[in-house]
């Protein structure tokens, strides 16, 4: 896995430092706008592979030899240089890869004889405006960029090198933190994204999967972000009294876009990311996690409901449990919060806000019903089964037989 890190140095830095990586980051910009202009206006060709937007080519190369490569007038190195442009590729190719396929798949259906569906007609027709590089910082490879630890007051030194006579070498100091020895134990990579106020470090940890430990199903909800089944539960509020709930409830009243939308946005993932953080996964080695997908798909759900994403949720568990080397399985959630963990029978009554209750005497937190659920190992719902109106619902047990209970 890759995990990163930013390292903020401009305090560090002196004037003459500071001016020289203005300069160079200035001229970088300029550089690459000029790459972009020319590649989006007139296209690129490079080992057979040929991106031209009039042309409805897509298959941006990966690289660019020197032959090949737009000519430009610049103080930065050959080696900068080249970094830029592969940066360049890199964001044009992310651009254009949505029309890329739906192109390769017309090819392959009308090679097949097969019709052209609508959604793919509508990729076909889709048109794409030029990147925006006012905010672009440098990716900068082992050709111009070398971190060497040190002893002494800095940890160590990042040297931008070869980047241009006029700028020189540029050596920053740098200062581990907390965060940056959490990683600091795996394999640096050769690759540092640069800014006028903090480089990024990336780190490859080597990471297994344990053999041993307690299989639990997890659900997550708009109350509390994530219930396993053993019991164990994230925390609904904050040492402010915030809650997930009450965060939704302020994004919803917000206005789509603005300011305060934004800050309130980034203050539901600030919470999910701490509560999840506040599991304990050491004894686990399996969580069964419910899969979440177009919930609202087709629907008028509400402001508050727009507001509960659970991809952040969903990402936090996966990005937890894989530095603490614990196996992810997403299940589907069909039915999972309609049956009785105790006895199987699936009745959409029986679920009443937080508290599900079933006829047999089973009578617990709803979220806790949903993620006991989550660890068995069911079979898959008959199509028969789904859908409809059954009062009584149906019998949902660990063998493959689905019957329809005979009384209330």
């Amino acid at each position: 896995m890759i995990r990163s890190s930013k390292v903020y140095f401009r305090s560090a830095l002196n004037e003459g430092k500071l001016g020289r990586l203005d300069a160079f980051l200035k001229e970088y910009c300029r550089v690459a706008q000029l790459y972009l202009d020319e590649i989006w206006d007139n296209g690129v060709t490079h080992n057979n592979r040929k991106f031209c937007i009039a042309e409805n080519k897509m298959d941006v190369p990966k690289f660019l030899s020197k032959e090949s490569s737009p000519m430009v007038e610049t103080t930065l190195s050959a080696r900068a240089c080249k970094c830029c442009l592969t940066q360049i590729l890199g964001i044009i190719s992310a651009v254009v890869e949505k029309k890329r396929r739906a192109l390769w798949i017309k090819a392959k259906r009308e090679a097949n004889g097969q019709k052209i569906y609508p959604s793919l007609e509508r990729d076909l027709l889709r048109t794409y405006s030029k990147p925006l590089l006012s905010n672009l910082k440098p990716e900068l490879t082992s050709i111009c960029a070398d971190f060497r630890e040190a002893d002494g007051k800095f940890n160590g030194f990042l040297a931008l090198k070869s980047v241009g006579k006029g700028f020189g070498k540029i050596r920053i100091p740098i200062n581990y933190h907390r965060q940056l020895l959490k990683w600091n134990h795996g394999k640096l990579k050769g690759s540092f994204l640069i800014s006028d106020k903090y480089a990024v470090f990336r780190y490859e940890i080597s990471k297994g999967k344990k053999c041993v430990g307690e299989l639990v199903g997890a659900d997550t909800g708009l109350k509390t972000v994530v219930t396993l089944s053993n019991g164990e539960t994230t925390p609904k509020t904050d040492i402010h009294g915030h809650s997930l709930e009450s965060i939704i409830d302020k994004i919803a009243r917000k206005e789509k876009g603005g300011t305060a939308f934004l800050k309130a946005s980034e203050h539901r993932k600030n919470f999910i990311h701490w509560s999840v953080n506040q599991l304990n996964l050491r004894g686990l080695r399996q969580i069964n996690l419910e899969k979440v997908a177009n919930i609202n798909f087709g629907k008028r759900a509400s402001r508050k409901m727009q507001a509960w994403t659970n991809t952040i949720i969903q990402d936090k568990v996966l990005r937890l449990a894989e530095e603490q080397e614990v196996l992810v399985v997403l299940r589907d959630s069909a039915y999972m919060s309609q049956r009785c963990s105790s006895c199987g029978l699936v009745r959409k009554s029986n679920r009443k806000g937080e508290v599900y209750s079933c006829a047999c005497g089973n009578v617990m937190n709803a979220d806790l019903n949903a993620a006991k659920n989550h660890e068995l190992d069911l079979p898959k719902i008959p199509y028969g089964f789904l859908g409809g109106k059954r009062a009584k619902g149906f019998v949902w047990s660990l063998g493959t037989e689905f019957t329809v209970p005979t009384s209330n």
